[in-house]
This record gives C-alpha cells, sequence and structure tokens, in this order.
C-alpha cells in the first residue's frame, strides 16, 4: 500500500504548483498568528501574482479593496483548500498592495481529517447569534442590493460599494462579500441606499462580526453590522 504524502519537497514541482495558481487566478487563503487589537487574526483571500524561479521568490496580492492588514516582522500562512496544500513562510517585502515571499523549499499536505477541522473564520450560525439582536431581522428578498460607504478617521468615506443584501432590522443588517478581509471588526459604515432607491435618513453602524457563509458556490462571508 503506498504511504500517502505529506509534503513535497522538488523544487520544480513546487515551481509549477505556484505558477499553475498564478495562471489560474486561484484564491488561497493567508493569515497571521498575532491578533489586532479587537483579538481577531487578520485572514485574506489572495491571489499569486509572479512567480521567480532564478530569484526564487512569489510576488503575492490581496484581493480585498483595502490592501494587507498583516504586520510586518511576522510570518504568514499560506492555504489551499481544496487541495490541502499549506505553508508558514517569513516575508520579504510588505506593501499594502502586495507581498514578496521566498519560494518555500516544502509544501506541506495536510490530511483529510485536518483539513476537516479547520475554522479560518467563523461560521454563520443563525440559531447560534439570534439572542445577540436587539430586534428580530428580516430576511432581503433574492438580488436586494445594499449600497455600503466605509468610513475613516473622522467619519470621511474612505470607499464605496454595493453588496448583496442578507437581512435588516431596526438595529441592524447583514451583507454579503467575498474577501474576509473586506471588513474588520470595529469598521465603522455608513449605509446610503436599498436597490436603487435612497434612504430617507443615513444610516451608520459598527461591524460587529464576519463569519463564513457554508453551501455557497462562491466563498461568500456574512458581514454583521450594529446601527448606532
Amino acid at each position: 500500500m503506498e504511504t500517502e504524502k505529506k509534503f513535497i519537497t522538488d523544487d520544480l514541482e513546487i515551481i509549477g504548483i505556484f505558477k499553475e495558481f498564478a495562471r489560474s487566478r486561484k484564491n488561497l487563503w493567508a493569515w497571521q498568528q498575532n491578533v489586532d487589537q479587537n483579538g481577531k487574526r487578520p485572514v485574506h483571500f489572495i491571489t499569486i501574482k509572479k512567480v521567480d524561479p532564478i530569484k526564487k521568490t512569489i510576488i503575492v496580492f490581496p484581493n480585498n479593496s483595502d490592501g494587507f492588514r498583516f504586520t510586518k516582522g511576522s510570518e504568514i500562512f499560506l492555504f489551499c483548500s481544496d487541495r490541502g496544500f499549506a505553508i508558514k513562510t517569513p516575508v520579504r517585502e510588505l506593501e499594502k498592495d502586495f507581498i514578496t515571499i521566498p519560494l518555500p523549499a516544502r509544501l506541506n499536505i495536510l490530511s483529510k481529517e485536518f483539513l476537516e477541522k479547520i475554522e479560518l473564520v467563523e461560521r454563520e450560525n443563525e440559531d447560534k447569534n439570534k439572542h445577540k439582536r436587539i430586534a428580530p431581522r428580516s430576511q432581503a428578498k433574492e438580488g436586494q442590493l445594499v449600497g455600503i460607504d466605509k468610513l475613516g478617521a473622522e467619519s470621511k468615506v474612505t470607499r464605496s460599494d454595493v453588496f448583496t443584501l442578507y437581512d435588516i432590522s431596526a438595529g441592524g443588517m447583514g451583507f454579503m462579500v467575498h474577501d474576509p478581509a473586506e471588513f474588520a471588526t470595529g469598521d465603522k459604515i455608513k449605509v446610503t441606499h436599498v436597490d436603487a432607491k435612497l434612504l430617507p435618513k443615513e444610516l451608520y453602524g459598527e461591524v460587529v462580526a464576519v463569519r463564513q457563509v457554508e453551501g455557497e458556490i462562491l466563498e461568500t462571508f456574512k458581514i454583521g453590522v450594529k446601527f448606532g
């Protein structure tokens, strides 16, 4: 019986795998173990931009709008969920819009049992979280959209976008994104419109949760917002 491989160490095979990721623009998970001011570790979706076999480097781009939330000087982890590949790597360059890492000497292959236990972002559980709400939420109609302004210092708008509405109540709302780093706990937002209709009064809120929604074709995350 052939022993299941636990890692790959052949340079050419590793280069080939990362070049395939770059060609396919595959979403990979990336995170750091150190937590932010809210006690959350930063988790991103990333794509491989370039693999340089001569310099033995890999350039990585973030998929979210605001760039990397990582801390300089700390290692990062990369993970391909459907193939079970994972590495822990130092960072040579860290900027908001790109990261340079060395070509790994070893690519770990995680077991199916281990993969089933991995939870990089808390999974959505409606029943578990209902008691935290001050008012019951109404499920959004299919395809209903919501306009969101993200606010920075002095409540200035840093970017505006439209997302799929999940649910809404007098006390808060949920909307959907496709990157776990698009918003973080503590971010301030302003709701400007629902579908094409401007609100009679703008709603302000704070992001209180980022949770993964299972059963979607694309990786999807629910952003929970509390108004006030």
